[in-house]
């Protein structure tokens, strides 16, 4: 809650030391609870003014689930540690009714003054050791030349040995650059199938802690739903562990291995459960019983501290937004909950949990819009250290269980990465490219299943309501963008490829574009061009001349973009603190400009005077451009997700498996299609190519297809 830099704060007879979350007075020092520490770090930051109850709730507990006695109580410890120095001074004050305020001067020490006055110091030791030592000499004219002629050859010789030595030293770095950028060679990997063959779809992982079972989840091919498995790595035998009515999912074990936690959830009739399984020594089930009834349409990640008979768990909702989800410590004895992590509410949340083994530490993975950070932290959430951050998505990261490094694999780039937490050391490995996913790693062997899904490109004919399949490769399509008389994709074929299809006719484009990565990007009709954009990198591009007009590098992340007329450009650029605000840029001055102040996640053009805008809880908001007001248009806040388009004073939408049309000027929906006719498919991205007689839906297709698991192990 405080600023990085600052390491000491300063009050009363106290020092708050900001690292260590622990309080010194007198030669004393008392370490702060995560609640006790966030509660003092508030009032520090809001010193001699009054903060309600509602307000801590809001910033400090950061739900609205908090009750009176749990504020008293937070309240009353802190007080009891801030008496207990020799002034006793009352920092802490109750205004009845009101809530409380902390008096009292404070005075920040940032890292930055430490850093000045040891270099100070330091100067003025050398200073005074040199004043101590120092002779005034009294020579003579004869021996002046003598000391003279000498220091001149000492000179010399010097030269030449620094001469030689700078000259060596160059060499060994031109040597060790050599080296360093030589590229590696990239793991290879042997494979072994650990699955039985039977066209069924594997998915979600789960290795136990031993490393001797692994659970997976299998489609039944008869009923659709989602069962697990138990494969023994030992044997490869497969054994059929759970069969409910609807999907199951494994979501953690036990530390011994002999239990197991799965979650049974189906969105339609709103149920999501917890259960535990206990195994034989067959590995079959010898018992069952639910652990609680969870909210969330997504699966859940979850680790067991039987020391403290508890799980931490990701628990989706957090401060009512179905999408977003914080960490959560369980007793499975009382069902008391307390929270964990408190991510932002303009993030996806928490979503993997991980416990090293002697379950001191937990690693858990941060959702941000177009980043995944990882993070280390006390199991009570406290010392939290974010160790890695990437723009490509990290679904999840282990411990080692021989040591405290952590691993993780990301698929895009083909890396492998350890992160060793007791000497903050970073190590990637290259990975030959493969067609793996669900990876699961450890230091000695890889474990995947082979791709179950990829995007083609579909076309619907609104008109005579039938869908066109444009492509069907094992490669992912993305990205379809509507041009004057056709459509664009991408496709990540070895590089980033650009295909066109333009009157029945489809064509792969050699490209000029410096990318090698995309997230998307909009059409100018007036003269063709191409905006496209990359983490902080904007592309003007003419897919027609294949020419790259220009690019741009803004300083934040860029969230999404669209054309606002000829000469600008709209951005949802995210902030330091994670905000998502929509700006105009200038492609002639390249100047920023903040129109809206409101976060958002995708932005659409009206007119050259009004924009619609998403907001982080699905609500469209209509803004003009010349007043500066804004109003609602459509509320979609029941949806998990959604994806939407504006054309002809309409708004598409698609929650993933349907397309709606809503009228701003009827105020009425209606279907283009129900549902996508492809079984196992999911609507990720969509545009529009309408003229006076025919409305074409081009659309992004995620789909499964039957896989399989499989161990990899490194070739020697």
């Amino acid at each position: 809650m405080l600023d990085a830099n600052i390491t000491q704060v300063k009050f009363a007879d106290w020092l708050l030391l900001t690292r260590s979350c622990s309080l010194v007075s007198d030669g004393t020092t008392q370490e702060l609870t995560p609640l006790n520490y966030k509660i003092l770090c508030y009032f520090i930051l809001n010193p001699n003014r009054i903060v309600s109850r509602d307000e801590f709730i809001s910033s400090v507990w950061e739900n609205h689930y908090v009750d009176d006695n749990a504020i008293n109580k937070a309240i009353s410890d802190l007080r009891r540690l801030l008496k207990s120095s020799d002034s006793a001074q009352i920092l802490i004050k109750t205004h009845y009714k009101k809530g409380y305020s902390f008096v009292g001067d404070v005075e920040f020490v940032r890292e930055a003054d430490l850093e000045e006055a040891d270099k100070l110091l330091n100067q003025a030791s050398e200073q005074n050791v040199q004043d101590e030592n120092r002779i005034e000499p009294s020579l003579t004219t004869n021996e002046e030349e003598k000391i003279a002629d000498s220091q001149k050859k000492i000179f010399q010789i010097l030269s030449t040995r620094l001469f030689l030595s700078i000259l060596t030293i160059l060499l060994f770095v031109l040597a060790g650059s050599y080296w360093f950028l030589k590229e590696p060679i990239p793991i290879k990997f042997e494979s072994k199938k650990l699955s039985i063959s039977d066209d069924s779809i594997y998915s979600n992982l789960s290795l136990s802690p031993s490393n001797e079972k692994l659970a997976v989840t299998k489609e039944n091919m008869k009923t659709g739903v989602d069962e697990i498995f138990l494969i023994d790595l030992d044997t490869h035998k497969n054994t059929k562990i759970i069969s409910e009515q609807y999907d199951s999912y494994p979501i953690g074990w036990a530390s011994n291995s002999n239990s197991i936690y799965y979650q049974i959830i189906n969105n339609a009739m709103k149920i999501c459960e917890i259960w535990r399984a206990d195994f034989k020594v067959n590995n079959e089930v010898s018992t069952k019983e639910k652990v609680l009834e969870c909210d969330s349409q997504y699966i859940l990640s979850t680790v067991t501290d039987e020391q403290h008979n508890r799980i931490i768990y990701t628990k989706f909702g957090y401060r009512n937004v179905p999408s977003l989800a914080a960490l959560v410590a369980r007793d499975l004895e009382t069902g008391e909950e307390f929270q964990v992590t408190s991510p932002n509410i303009d993030s996806y949340g928490d979503r993997f949990v991980s416990l090293l083994p002697n379950k001191e530490k937990i690693a858990f993975v941060r959702m941000q819009t177009g980043l995944s950070q990882i993070y280390i932290a006390n199991p009570d959430g406290s010392m939290q250290k974010k160790v890695y951050e990437s723009t490509e998505r990290i679904n999840r990261v282990e411990w080692d269980n021989n040591s405290q490094s952590l691993l993780w694999y990301l698929p895009n780039s083909q890396q492998f990465y350890s992160y060793d937490t007791n000497l903050a050391s970073l190590k990637k490995t290259a990975v030959s490219r493969n067609n793996y996913s669900n990876i699961l790693v450890s230091r000695d062997a890889f474990i995947a299943t082979t791709k179950a899904s990829d995007a083609d490109i579909y076309i619907y004919n609104a008109n005579a309501h039938k869908f066109e399949q444009v492509t069907d490769t094992r490669k992912n399509e993305f990205s379809p963008i509507s041009s004057e008389n056709g459509f664009y994709f991408f496709s990540d074929n070895e590089g980033l490829m650009l295909s066109s299809y333009t009157n029945g006719e489809l064509n792969v484009l050699a490209s000029a574009l410096n990318m090698d990565s995309l997230v998307g990007g909009d059409f100018k009709k007036s003269d063709g061009q191409l905006a496209l954009f990359q983490r902080n990198r904007i592309v003007l591009y003419h897919p027609k001349d294949n020419e790259e007009l220009d690019s741009f590098m803004i300083e934040n992340r860029i969230v999404h973009l669209v054309w606002l007329n000829k000469a600008k450009l709209l951005l949802i650029l995210e902030g330091n603190q994670s905000e998502q605000h929509i700006w105009t840029f200038d492609l002639e001055t390249e100047k920023l400009q903040k129109i809206i102040h409101n976060d958002a996640r995708r932005v659409a053009k009206m007119d050259n005077s009004k924009i619609i805008y998403q907001d982080f809880y699905n609500n469209l908001h209509l803004f003009d451009l010349t007043d500066g007001t804004s109003q609602l248009l459509l509320s979609l806040k029941g949806h998990a997700y959604i994806n939407w388009r504006y054309l002809d004073n309409h708004i598409y939408y698609t929650t993933g498996n349907n397309l709606l049309k809503f009228g701003l000027e009827t105020r009425k929906e209606t279907v283009v299609f129900d549902e996508f006719s492809v079984k196992d498919s999911f609507i990720f991205d969509f545009s529009i190519v309408k003229n006076s007689d025919l409305e074409n839906i081009i659309l992004q297709i995620h789909r499964l297809r039957s896989n399989e698991v499989v161990l990899l192990e490194p070739v020697k």
